[in-house]
Formats: C-alpha cells, sequence, structure tokens
C-alpha cells in the first residue's frame, strides 16, 4: 500500500526545518566567528609587516649611523654652534697660503656684528682685502667660498694696483687689489646691543710669498 502523503511532507518539512535550524544556531554564528578570526588573522599579518618594514629602516638608520654622523659633522662645520671667529681665521689663513692655498696676502680682514640671519641662526660680515696676480686672487676667492665654514660672498671690487704691502711692482705685472665683503653664519643667537667685534691684526705676509719679482 502506498504511505500516505501528508505524513512524508511533514516529515520532510521537519526535516527542512531542523536542518535550517542547525544552521542558523550552529553552522551561521560558526562562519561568522571564521570570518572575524580570519580577519584578525589579516589585520595581524599586516602589523607584522609594518612592523618588519619599520625594523629594516631603522636597521638601515643603524648600520648607516656612521655615514649620517660624518654628515652631521659636515653640518656642524658649516654652520658651527658658536661663532667660533679664530677657526675662521685659521681656515682663511690657510686659503691664502703660499705652500697650500691661493698664495695671495691678506691686507685686511674685519668681521662685523653677528645680527639674526633667519630662523635659528644669525649671520655676521666679513670685510677682506686682498691683493696679488688676477689669477691668484680668483683663486683664493674660489677656494674661500669652498671652505668648510659656510661662507656666502656678496660683492667683490678689484682694481688694477702697482703695490702691495707698500711693495712696488712693475705696472705690466697685472697685479689686482679685491675689496671681498660676505657673510658667514652661526648658531649662536645675535646679541640685542653687542658692540661690533674690534678688527683683527692683519696677518703678517711679505710680498715674495706668491708674487713674482
Amino acid at each position: 500500500m502506498r504511505r500516505p502523503l501528508i505524513p512524508v511532507l511533514i516529515g520532510v518539512f521537519l526535516l527542512v526545518l531542523i536542518l535550517a535550524l542547525g544552521y542558523f544556531l550552529g553552522i551561521a554564528p560558526l562562519r561568522g566567528k571564521i570570518d572575524k578570526t580570519q580577519k584578525e588573522i589579516e589585520a595581524t599579518q599586516n602589523k607584522i609587516e609594518t612592523e618588519k618594514s619599520t625594523y629594516r629602516q631603522l636597521m638601515e638608520i643603524k648600520n648607516r649611523a656612521p655615514e649620517y654622523e660624518a654628515r652631521l659633522a659636515e653640518l656642524q662645520a658649516m654652520i658651527p654652534a658658536e661663532p667660533e671667529l679664530p677657526g675662521l681665521i685659521r681656515n682663511i689663513q690657510a686659503v691664502a697660503d703660499p705652500g697650500s692655498g691661493a698664495g695671495v696676502p691678506w691686507l685686511s680682514f674685519a668681521p662685523g656684528q653677528i645680527s639674526a640671519g633667519g630662523e635659528g641662526y644669525s649671520t655676521y660680515t666679513l670685510s677682506i682685502a686682498t691683493a696679488g696676480l688676477y689669477d691668484m686672487v680668483v683663486d683664493f676667492i674660489y677656494r674661500l667660498e669652498r671652505l668648510p665654514r659656510a661662507v656666502v660672498i656678496d660683492s667683490i671690487s678689484m682694481s688694477v694696483t702697482t703695490s702691495v704691502l707698500e711693495e712696488p711692482f712693475p705696472h705690466n705685472l697685472g697685479l689686482v687689489q679685491a675689496q671681498i665683503s660676505g657673510k658667514t653664519f652661526t648658531f649662536a643667537q645675535a646679541p640685542g646691543a653687542a658692540a661690533a667685534p674690534a678688527p683683527t691684526p692683519t696677518p703678517k705676509t711679505t710680498p715674495e710669498e706668491g708674487l713674482p719679482r
């Protein structure tokens, strides 16, 4: 005999209902937890990759520390924390030296008063007079602009001369006298009403040092 259709349908319906309840009560929350866990895993992996990248950058900085320290020393030499005028004078003297420098004598040198130059640094002007053969004077200026200490040349005035340190030379020798104005920098704060530094004594240089007779 055929089984009644209604009880079969009821049984199928109940089975579907049980499966649906099982899915919503068991499988669906589990899938939600799995999705949440997967997102947490991805977030953790991204964080790990970010930290790895940061670590690599820190290691690169550590490995290049000597290079950075050398560069910092160069910058500190260019713009020192204090005016360090004696050191600047020694640098300029080396530039003018007849053995290793341009071989021209100083006629005069006078630093100006320190003044505010910009955010965090100050400037003070320099006035230098020198004389010699044209090429030697140009070499002196070229070396002056390339000192370890930052020096900016603002103006240069040249004129023909036949006398250096009161020593006469032939007119056709091609000697020139140069008046150089420039400035240098320091991180020292400019004084409010400080007097201008007194001009330093002119280094004693004989005409024979670098000048042909």
